[in-house]
Order: C-alpha cells, then structure tokens, then sequence
C-alpha cells in the first residue's frame, strides 16, 4: 500500500481486528533515532500501536500464541501483528522487546501523545491513566512529501502533542506509592528484587491474583483497569522472569 492510498478508517479498522489502537504518530526527526525501512530507503513517519484497557484480551487470549505453552506469547503474539500490519501498510515494524539496543519506545510515546511519567515509572495518559500500553511501531517510507499531517490531517497527529494536564500533580494522597506491601516504588524508583522476593515469598498474595497493587491504587480511570485474566496473565509473565533476580 503506498502512502498515497492510506486512509485513517482503514488504519483504525486494522488496528481493531486485533483489538489495538493507533496511539498516535509523527513525522520523523533525526533525533528520534528511528531506523530505515529498508536499506537506503528512510522513514518518515512513525505510527504508534497499543492497546487500552483491556482491549486486546479478547484476540490475544483467543490466539495460538497464548495456548501453545511457549514463552512470551505477548511479544510472540505482537511480533506476528506487527509485522503483518506493517506488510499491509508498507513499512516496517519494530517492537519495545527488540534489542539490545532497544528502540525508545518511551521517547516515542511522548512524541505522540501528552504522557507524563508517573511515580510507578509507566506512563501516565490523561484520559488511560495507567492502563495502556504500546505493542509496536510502524515506520513508513518517505515518498514525495507526505508526511503525519497530510496523511492524516483531520487525526491531531502532530509532531508536538498538545500539552495537558498531569494527573500526577495534583494527586496529593499518592496511593499508588502507600499500598504495595513491600514498599517497592518510592521517589527512588522501583526496587524489582524486593518486588520479586515478596511475590516469591507469597504465592497466595493479592498481587498474584487481582494484578500490581500499587497500579490499581491509582484513581485515575478505573474503569479501564485490566480484567482479572488478563491482570493474572501479565502477573504471571512477570514471575517468570523472576529467577534472574536470585542465585539460589
């Protein structure tokens, strides 16, 4: 599909097949340190996908990927997405669990949209909260002079998003930072190995089944809070990877 022929019902159509969102894009700078297409061939615009909510776990939880039994099905699963969206599209995929080096998928992200870090690390969207996330990016050839606004000047897509308000900022109670068990999050960041050791430690504990604690806490739109499969599935995910945190 040539960049001439890309209609935004049609992106947003094809991101829905999968429960995905296009999450926002850009016309590319150097400082963005996106890779060429191809070789010799560079891009020129950038296109954010992801989910909200739980929107994916109804396609996801459905796939081969979840059921074979195989380590990560998410990244399996996205890579598989990702890289057929991009043939239909025209460009080229790249993925946050690709690397080293690893692509600044977070750069990105707030290139796109207005995000704000939050004191849990993940990016806090002002109308997502905490309960969004990016599975790839597509990156289109420069051809002629199309770029993110006039493909698709009536989406917002800009190369500066909007500024808005930071929900963290007036959050004085800050709760996502007094519930977890274990104090794992402070101003310092996120201490992963007390995080591990606890989960480790308590298999019957609340984080195993309803999700991070800490995340839940936030008010901020609650009711896009991860349904209890899918929170027990990323838990899941996550203490798998544990035993490199221990050497016994």
């Amino acid at each position: 599909m040539n960049s001439a022929d890309i209609d935004m019902d049609d992106i947003q159509a094809l991101a829905a097949e999968h429960g995905l969102v296009l999450r926002g894009g850009f016309d590319i700078r150097e400082s963005d340190a996106v890779p060429e297409c191809q070789p010799g061939q560079a891009a020129r615009v950038l296109l954010l996908f992801g989910q909200v909510g739980s929107g994916i776990w109804e396609r996801f939880s459905h796939s081969t990927e979840y059921a074979d039994g195989k380590a990560d099905p998410l990244d399996r699963w996205s890579a598989r997405v990702g890289e057929a969206m991009a043939r239909h599209l025209g460009g080229s995929a790249m993925f946050p669990f690709d690397g080293p080096p690893w692509h600044p998928f977070g750069q990105w992200a707030q290139r796109a949209e207005s995000l704000h870090p939050s004191p849990l690390g993940i990016l806090m969207h002002p109308d997502h909260g905490l309960w969004h996330a990016y599975r790839f990016a597509i990156a289109l050839p420069a051809r002629g002079h199309t770029g993110a606004q006039k493909l698709f000047p009536q989406t917002g897509l800009s190369p500066v998003p909007v500024p808005v308000r930071h929900a963290c900022d007036s959050c004085a109670d800050t709760p996502c930072l007094q519930v977890c068990p274990v104090k794992a999050f402070s101003g310092a960041g996120y201490d992963v190995a007390v995080c591990a050791a606890y989960l480790r430690e308590h298999e019957q504990a609340a984080c195993h089944q309803l999700g991070c604690l800490a995340r839940i806490a936030c008010p901020e739109a609650p009711h896009l809070r991860y349904e209890p499969a899918h929170a027990r599935f990323h838990m899941k995910q996550f203490c798998s990877s544990l035993p490199r945190f221990f050497t016994d």
